[in-house]
């Protein structure tokens, strides 16, 4: 067993000296290595729009530019607050608190190798484990004395999440968890869910900042994020008619920007204005190009050369499981609105198991997006050793296979490398057989 390591506080990251073996054979895994024949590519966040034909495209570069963990560090240093985790159907809450949800995608977005190699040389996880998971702990054990130390999760997520979470504690890091709370069929005990929620939802907000949530400002950013997700789903219906016209990369970013808007609300519904003016234009010219439409359910398989793949073969994109387009409910008390909107989604199939969605429902999502999409084909993608996505994919290729759908499960990991050649040849056939089925 290799001996423990220790930081001193204010030290960037493990000397790369203390991993002799690994740097010599991997030179990923050490920080910020980049050489000839490296299978390390831009992160998709990272890839730029600047000379795309379309100004809004280019706004959204800028934005898009912005919203990384050295801009959130930058705003801690300027008195900000923030949290890793968090930030997706609470969005509404943790900007009412004046408190920035740092992506836990941020832990493996740049340098995950060298944080995968702590995983598994300090912390002796297996080789063979979860990417992620490996990532998270090394990355939160490298990072512990920084400015971010504080942990907002949903209890229903991964067990394995749950303990490295767990374990951050030991790093000095403050957690606090949404108790656990999922809907698993419509109604069932829905007014003492809801009653139950609300008061985990007042319970964070007092973590967060030390007093309860203003419920007027909270109602307020209830009704921005609806405006916005009204504007990405129409964005989304307009791209069906024009798909080549609006990229899969913006799309992406359009998606997820409906979650923490960049921390631009102006810009970022003013760039989502003119899209829409862009695309309605487009629009009144029908495609004559062909093109085969696909859903994704999970992440993306090799990152830019999977999309680079998909449209070198007239493949689209048109629908994400894991983000919804779905509006809360602005009738009732905003608190209950989001603990409504969480049991909605539960129960639609969104979000994933960070939001405590049920491995049984995420094909019900699957078939609302090829029912409103006319989709041809299901491209379900898996985190390789994820306990939970591993369950999810078996029963949608159990499922969809027995619907006669066609789906094609893919394994991969967090690191931003490209598409290995296994994933290149079974996407290739699989599109082969959506061409020729037309």
């Amino acid at each position: 067993m290799s001996k423990p390591l220790t930081l001193e506080p204010g030290s960037a990251g493990y000397p790369v000296a203390e991993f002799p073996l690994q740097s010599a054979v991997d030179p990923d895994a050490a920080p910020a290595v980049k050489r000839h024949g490296s299978r390390v590519q831009p992160h998709l966040d990272d890839i730029s729009l600047a000379d795309h034909r379309s100004q809004a495209i280019r706004d959204l570069d800028e934005l898009t530019k912005k919203w990384n963990l050295k801009h959130f560090e930058e705003l801690v240093d300027q008195g900000r607050r923030a949290v890793w985790g968090g930030g997706s159907w609470d969005s509404p809450l943790l900007r009412a608190t004046d408190t920035i949800g740092v992506p836990f995608m941020e832990l493996w977005r740049h340098d995950s190798k060298h944080a995968e190699h702590v995983a598994e040389n300090h912390f002796q996880v297996p080789a063979e484990f979860c990417s992620m998971i490996k990532a998270m702990i090394g990355r939160l054990h490298l990072k512990k004395y920084d400015k971010i130390r504080r942990i907002l999760y949903f209890g229903s997520t991964c067990e394995p999440i749950n303990m490295v979470l767990e374990h951050s504690r030991h790093d000095g890091y403050e957690l606090h968890c949404y108790e656990a709370a999922t809907a698993f069929k419509v109604g069932e005990r829905r007014e003492e869910m809801v009653r139950f929620f609300v008061n985990e939802l007042r319970k964070t907000a007092v973590w967060l900042q030390g007093k309860p949530v203003d419920e007027d400002r909270l109602a307020g950013e209830i009704r921005l994020k609806n405006q916005v997700l009204r504007k990405v789903r129409r964005i989304m219906d307009l791209r069906l008619k024009r798909p080549y016209d609006l990229g899969s990369i913006p799309t992406l970013r359009i998606n997820m920007g409906a979650n923490h808007l960049f921390g631009n609300p102006v810009k970022f519904n003013e760039i989502l204005d003119r899209l829409i003016i862009e695309l309605e234009e487009a629009a009144k010219t029908p495609e004559t190009r062909p093109y085969l439409p696909l859903v994704l359910a999970g992440g993306a398989p090799g990152g830019v050369s999977f999309f680079e793949l998909l449209e070198k073969s007239n493949a689209v994109i048109v629908g994400l499981v894991i983000q919804g387009t779905s509006t809360y409910r602005e009738d009732v008390p905003p608190l209950e609105s989001l603990a409504h909107y969480l049991f909605d989604a539960q129960l639609r199939g969104e979000l994933g198991e960070g939001a405590g969605a049920s491995a049984t429902l995420r094909r019900r999502r699957v078939e609302e997006i090829v029912k409103h999409t006319g989709a041809r084909g299901l491209i379900s993608s898996a985190i390789t050793a994820c306990p939970y996505a591993s369950v999810v994919q078996q029963l949608e290729r159990n499922y969809f296979r027995k619907q006669g759908f066609p789906i094609v499960g893919l394994e991969h990991t967090v690191h931003t490398e490209p598409a290995t050649e296994e994933q290149t040849m079974k996407v290739r056939a699989f599109l082969e057989q959506l061409a020729e089925a037309c």
